[in-house]
């Protein structure tokens, strides 16, 4: 969408430019990207790159938060920006957590940039008029491209050192947990849950910039993100789409099943010929499309609800995931905050019936969730949403030198608690190689 009092031109390295771009914005207390990293197989994209910087406004942690999100957006009729965090779950049920919580999230935030800089087919566009997007162009492309300075929360004298992550829920209890999970499934109590576990590091410096620099070139995944909120950073290389609206048109594409990548070709196919027969994959994806179903029928015009795909297997920089997309058709006046709020916390990531695992997802993690299991993106004023799942994600927290990724997934009746456990790992094996850490 191209703004009012914008500026379109050409540049010659759009590679570089970008580079120059997030490093430049990382000065700013409020950042958000939205990064596609160029990825060619997600047939509704409607971002290739877009950065939002420094907040005029914004909408924070409220009792009525999906209520407050709608006014904002109305008020402000502009693109706005910013993240939900899984918390928002207990404005939606009668839900609660009182689990470790290392990071601090506000339970939502959104906000209206003063700047937007969108990368698209080799072009650039600016929220301002002639002379100062260029002027702004020619101020991005002189940021050094070393390390911040400290009043930027991204200190020159960070010193590299591998790392350590602790687990915060052992392995042993992980093994434990998956089996009683496993026992709850065959006594009815629910059909699946998503169990996840959190590692993290205390009193640790790094510089998110460059920790994302690095994951975004290995993931390469299409939804990634980089938010700064204050001292608090999200590093996100996320390959799931949670919900968009575009017109009357909703979509939602849940990953339930992953494979790593093969070493040649022949593997390749091989695993993902496995991912796609395998039962216990395809029982953990249907159940997650039926729930999505679900919730989009909340607000869905009676019989648009399709399934559009079922088990798609999708090839990323790192692994192969099995992907469903479900469409729904909307009333005009349908808001997309509406859709959200009954669809939220996505299906994926929680399990299935939603209500009574996510009672249960408390019982049995370690750690509040956070932005982890919730989810960044924009809304238009027009009436549009794209927002993500944030998974595949470092957090830091600049102010008290906590950081923490969260990894995990799908348990079924058929769990192997030992292979749930190495599908975590490898999960987590992106995020440990660009943090160049290991888990003690």
């Amino acid at each position: 969408m191209i703004l009012a009092d914008t500026t379109t031109f050409p540049v010659s390295d759009i590679a570089l430019f970008r580079r120059h771009a997030l490093r430049w914005a990382a000065q700013f207390q409020t950042v958000c990207l939205l990064d596609s990293c160029d990825y060619q197989l997600d047939r509704y994209a409607s971002v290739e790159w877009i950065l939002a910087v420094d907040a005029l406004d914004f909408c924070a942690d409220r009792t009525d938060s999906f209520d407050a999100l709608k006014k904002f957006t109305a008020d402000i009729n502009d693109k706005v920006f910013g993240f939900l965090t899984y918390e928002l779950k207990d404005q939606t049920e009668r839900l609660s957590s009182a689990n470790q919580d290392g990071m601090h999230w506000p339970l939502m935030y959104f906000f209206k940039p003063r700047y937007i800089i969108e990368c698209r087919s080799g072009k650039v566009t600016i929220n301002r008029n002639y002379p100062e997007a260029f002027d702004l162009y020619e101020r991005i492309m002189v940021t050094d491209h070393g390390p911040r300075t400290t009043d930027n929360a991204l200190s020159s004298s960070v010193v590299h050192r591998p790392l350590s992550l602790s687990p915060r829920t052992s392995k042993e209890k992980y093994l434990a947990n998956v089996s009683r999970i496993k026992d709850q499934i065959v006594a009815g109590d629910f059909y699946e849950m998503n169990y996840c576990c959190e590692f993290y590091a205390e009193q640790t410096e790094i510089d998110p910039l460059r920790v994302f620099e690095t994951l975004n070139a290995t993931a390469r995944a299409p939804f990634s993100s980089f938010f700064r909120l204050g001292d608090k950073y999200m590093l996100c290389a996320s390959p799931e789409r949670f919900l968009k609206k575009q017109g009357v048109q909703i979509i939602s594409q849940p990953i339930k099943g992953t494979t790593r990548k093969g070493a040649t070709p022949k593997e390749d196919r091989q695993l993902k010929d496995a991912l796609l027969h395998s039962i216990k994959e395809r029982a953990e994806n249907v159940m997650i499309v039926d729930l999505v179903r679900n919730d989009l029928a909340h607000t869905a015009e009676t019989g648009t609800v399709k399934v559009e795909e079922l088990f798609g297997i999708y090839e990323f920089a790192t692994v192969h995931q099995m992907i469903s997309t479900i469409t729904a058709t909307v009333g005009e006046d349908v808001h997309p905050v509406d859709i959200i709020r009954h669809a939220f916390p996505m299906g994926s990531m929680t399990g299935a019936p939603k209500v009574e695992v996510m009672k249960n997802i408390e019982a049995y993690e370690d750690q509040r969730r956070g932005l982890y299991s919730g989810s960044v993106g924009y809304f238009t004023p027009g009436g549009d949403c794209d927002l993500n799942v944030v998974i595949r994600s470092i957090f830091y927290d600049a102010a008290s030198h906590y950081l923490s990724i969260q990894v995990g997934g799908a348990i079924t009746y058929d769990a192997d608690p030992h292979a749930e456990y190495e599908e975590m790992l490898l999960k987590a094996k992106g995020l440990l190689a660009a943090l160049d850490a290991t888990i003690a």
